[in-house]
């Protein structure tokens, strides 16, 4: 009879074997993606994504291997990546939640429509914007003066469907006579608090995963601790 309850076990093994699968998963999908060209991709953001699987798949097998052998030691170091992991998680999910509402007012402001309009690099990034998302400008069409650029053109069928869409050139601007009404700071919020809520819902939910982890983990020490105790009183008995 083993030293830990065999539900306990299977429960926590299977959770591990699917996050060991997660990370290969991961894994493989990094290895696909680097004989691909992806210019807008930032090799930062790819080496954290290379640590983050290796380390799920690391600490997953080290569970697995922990809870199949019953090995005392093993679960230890598997609590304390758990424990590590529980409060890196939180740490980034409040930093997260702290940054939301500021970085979403900074990227409304007028002032970062004057950083954009200064970069000729961000203006063509905004001219794409434009066409994809159907606004003009980043607060508003006055960012680009005059003349209006063709990106802010709004076709005269698509104007008849939904007029709310499209509004008449200002005064004082050369440019198309018919424009995108709303800004595409507007356009793009919905797209950026979608992120926030990702990566909360993200760091949150490992965080929650983390302390399932750590508690399975202590009972299963726990357990090992108690039946080892048994068998030595046992032992010490049958020797008297």
């Amino acid at each position: 009879m083993g030293k830990i309850n065999s539900c306990l076990k299977a429960v926590f093994i299977s959770f591990n074997i699917l996050f060991s699968a997660v990370g290969l998963m991961l894994i493989y999908g990094l290895v696909k993606s680097a004989g691909m060209e992806m210019e807008t991709v930032d090799a930062t953001s790819v080496i954290w994504v290379w640590v983050f699987a290796i380390c799920m798949l690391g600490i997953s097998m080290l569970g697995t291997h922990a809870a199949r052998t019953e090995n005392k030691s093993c679960l230890k170091v598997f609590a304390g990546f758990m424990g590590i992991g529980m409060i890196v998680m939180l740490i980034f999910g409040i930093a997260v939640a702290v940054l939301k509402n500021p970085t979403i007012e900074k990227l409304q402001s007028d002032e970062f429509a004057k950083e954009i309009m200064k970069s000729g690099h961000a203006k063509e990034l905004l001219e794409t914007l434009q066409e994809h998302l159907q606004c003009c400008g980043w607060t508003g069409v006055e960012d680009w003066g005059t003349p209006i650029p063709d990106s802010c053109r709004c076709p005269s069928s698509y104007g008849k469907l939904e007029t709310a869409e499209c509004k008449s050139r200002p005064e004082g601007f050369t440019g198309p006579s018919d424009i995108y009404s709303k800004s595409c700071s507007h356009a793009l919020m919905y797209y950026v608090e979608l992120g926030f809520k990702i990566s909360l819902g993200i760091f949150f939910g490992f965080f929650v995963i983390a302390v399932i982890g750590l508690i399975i983990a202590i009972n299963m020490i726990h357990q090992i601790s108690h039946h080892s105790s048994i068998g030595q009183t046992a032992f010490a008995l049958r020797a008297y």
